[in-house]
């Protein structure tokens, strides 16, 4: 018995990365959440500044639709992953594109991180991020789902935490 949950254990721990990162019911990858916010004043003033930070998001462009009681920003921009382009080869940095927008509406923050390309190294897109192409290694991609999630997660943190009146 103790060797079967041992077994069971380990494949739990060295299980596919595909199932970290959240799907819609549309099969598109899409980080989603929404907070209470404290001070909705403090709040539209940090999304506005947060879209300046380059070192947690390349940003391309960023747009902001204001009104007195709401207001939703969003930017298109890349991160950097880590991760093997092939099966053998050392890790590269891996340029993802996505979406991300914040929304500002009756004293909460809804922020939301999606459209996941892959990029090459002139910035145009390879593939999506949800669809793996036959030339890519299963281990590669699913090392590249890993650092993906990581890295946007490690992002979602930081939102929340600049978010936060001090």
């Amino acid at each position: 018995m103790r060797s079967v949950l041992f077994i069971w254990f380990f494949m739990v721990l060295v299980s596919n990365a595909i199932g970290q990162i959240p799907r819609t019911t549309s099969g598109q990858f899409q980080y989603y959440g929404e907070v209470v916010a404290d001070n909705t004043t403090h709040c539209m003033e940090r999304a506005k500044s947060f879209f300046n930070q380059p070192f947690l998001v390349h940003w391309d462009t960023v747009a902001r639709r204001e009104n007195p009681a709401n207001l939703l920003v969003s930017g298109k921009g890349y991160i950097n992953v880590k991760a093997k382009q092939h099966g053998i080869s050392t890790p590269s940095i891996i340029p993802v594109a996505l979406h991300m927008s914040i929304e500002i509406v009756n004293g909460r923050y809804r922020y939301s991180i999606n459209h996941f390309e892959v990029l090459d190294k002139e910035g145009k897109v390879q593939y999506a991020l949800e669809e793996k192409p036959q030339k890519v290694k299963l281990f590669a991609y699913d090392q590249l789902l890993q650092n993906t999630h990581k890295r946007v997660s490690f992002v979602i943190a930081w939102l929340k935490r600049y978010m936060k009146e001090e």
